[in-house]
């Protein structure tokens, strides 16, 4: 499994090698530490020893502090390591998100994608690769002290040895299949809790309007409580092993302070030396023991996610992930052209079927039709964040172009932590301030912020606790939309959150940019698109019918029955 994840991101196994060899030096420290116990009780007890015994007490003072202070700056190294990894990693699954066809990523839920950075990743870090270092650094803190006490005491250390290794397999062959089951429960419930907390936070307006906040928190609270569950049960596994080890390690010293009696009865400055030695050795080892299980415990834990995160990196070709581009698009001048595109998320269930579509450039196309029947897929497919499964487009007449430049006004705007300057730009690379001030113009909004913020474009209102309004919000999006200074403007549904007066307003913003822009607008509210040059018509994944909005409504009995149902004045 280390081998595998080290595959994915190989560049760290240097560095964990590095720090496996520091473990080393830690353990030689250690080791010495204990050694020079011996012969410095034996000088002590020597009359004739005059100061070589102080040397060696003050050996031995040094050296403990010289492994400690190595400690300190070896945890630091250790620290850096871990953090950057982990860093590496969440960074390079959200480029993977980033790169990656919006086809592809959308099919990822969004409680998934917060698992995977939100819990998968700082537990295979956490509890797998720091848990392997420590492991490291403890195997060689036990293998160098029972290597000196096999030279020193070899029938003590052969019970000693003995003794760590059936106490650690009688630990792991009690815990391994309850953390197996603890391992195998976490990311499923990390999941669920995700879930549920986004069900709340996203929706928290409807949930208050229905009135079902009791229903939303007792899910909620269901969801955590199984969760925080699996914590406690980790947290009370990883307790348990110095509780155990204690006892054992009490009558293990005295077992071997008995053998090491009958060993040296006729010469007590070995005897008590001996004894110094044994104790020095199982004060040290005794902790060690302990933390060797505690992550033991921990790695068993994270097996399974190691493996689902291993699994991830696979299916998502984690290795391979191009490199993030400023892109590079293409300013169409002539036309649009679909040829019967097909496209469906699901083998045999089309979305869209023979579809032919011409869009001039600066027409104002509308597009209509009941849900499920292929809009929002049509736009989709339009814009390039989907591939037609069969048919061409055609840009200019050519079938082989750059992404068009194309500015995206959604239902809701999703705004990011900044100024207001910083959501119009929206992480553009080159800022212009001017052209921020045109598009809040263009956008109808920019006296607004001049009078009502001393701090204009650098604002941070905090949108929902100062005053601006939904339909103020929708010409943040237009504003958005309009810096990079876009063939294309495509509307998501973007007035059907409006009130009447507001929607009205945004109608005449995209009036004033016809000509200047070629617009693109999905509406189930009918009057928004009433001033579209041609209205597209969809039903059942097909173009059913095209033409301007009154043509429309002479002519298409369907789309006359949804103007009749939205009650618009059509005069």
């Amino acid at each position: 499994m280390q081998r595998t994840f080290f595959k994915y991101f190989n560049k760290n196994k240097t560095a964990f090698i590095k720090y496996s060899f520091l473990s080393l030096i830690v353990g030689i420290l250690e080791l010495f530490g204990v050694a020079l116990t011996y012969p410095f009780i034996i000088k002590l007890l020597d009359k004739e020893s005059g100061s070589t015994s102080l040397l060696l007490g003050i050996a031995i003072i040094v050296l403990f502090l010289a492994k400690n202070i190595f400690m300190i700056f070896y945890t630091f190294l250790q620290s850096k390591f871990i953090k950057n990894i982990e860093a590496e990693i969440n960074l390079s699954f959200m480029k993977y998100f980033l790169s990656s066809s919006y086809e592809k990523t959308s099919k990822i839920p969004l409680a998934k994608k917060e698992n995977i950075l939100g819990f998968l990743i700082p537990n295979v870090i956490s509890n797998y690769i720091l848990r392997l270092l420590n492991l490291n650094v403890n195997f060689f803190i036990f293998g160098l002290i029972s290597l000196f006490l096999v030279i020193k005491f070899p029938i003590a250390t052969a019970i000693t040895t003995l003794f760590a290794f059936a106490l650690i397999a009688i630990q792991n062959l009690m815990f391994k299949p309850k953390l197996k089951n603890i391992a195998e429960r976490q990311s499923s419930a990390s999941v669920l809790y995700n879930q549920r907390s986004n069900e709340v936070v996203l929706n928290i307006k409807g949930v208050k309007v229905s009135g079902n906040e009791k229903f939303f928190f007792e899910n909620y609270k269901n969801a955590i409580y199984k969760f925080f569950k699996i914590g406690q049960e980790t947290l009370f596994y990883n307790t348990i092993p110095p509780y155990v080890t204690e006892p054992f390690i009490i009558i293990l010293l005295f077992v071997l302070l008995s053998v090491i009696s009958i060993e040296n009865i006729s010469e007590p400055e070995k005897l008590v030396a001996s004894f110094a030695v044994i104790v020095s050795a199982i004060f040290r080892l005794a902790p060690t023991i302990s933390r060797i299980q505690v992550n033991l415990n921990g790695i068993n834990i994270a097996k399974p996610i190691v493996k689902e995160f291993l699994s991830l990196c696979e299916s998502f070709d984690i290795k391979n992930t191009p490199e993030l581009k400023v892109q590079e698009f293409y300013r169409f001048k002539d036309s649009i052209e679909l040829k019967n595109i097909n496209y469906g998320y699901e083998t045999g269930k089309p979305v869209l079927k023979n579809i032919n579509l011409k869009i001039k450039r600066g027409e104002f196309i509308g597009i209509a039709g009941v849900s499920g029947a292929g809009k929002t897929t049509l736009v989709d497919i339009i814009s390039g964040l989907l591939t037609p499964q069969c048919g061409e487009i055609l840009i200019d007449g050519n079938a082989d172009n750059k992404p068009l430049k194309i500015g995206y006004i959604p239902q809701e705007l999703s705004l990011i932590n900044g100024s207001i300057k910083d959501n119009i730009t929206f992480g553009a690379q080159d800022y212009d301030e001017e052209r921020v001030i045109s598009a809040l113009k263009k956008a109808q909004l920019y006296d607004f912020i001049i009078k009502n913020y001393p701090e204009g474009i650098d604002a941070n209102p905090f949108v929902d606790s100062t005053g601006f309004s939904q339909g103020q919000k929708q010409r943040i999006a237009i504003a958005r939309a309009l810096y990079s200074d876009p063939d294309i403007l495509i509307l998501d549904e973007a007035t059907s959150s409006l009130d009447l007066k507001t929607e009205d307003e945004i109608c005449n913003v995209l009036n004033s940019l016809k000509g200047e822009k070629t617009i693109i607008a999905i509406a189930h509210r009918l009057s928004t698109i009433k001033t579209a040059d041609r209205i597209v018509f969809m039903k059942n994944a097909e173009i059913e019918d095209i033409a301007a909005f009154e043509e429309l409504v002479s002519k298409n009995s369907d789309f006359k029955e949804l103007v009749d149902l939205s009650q618009i004045n059509r005069t």
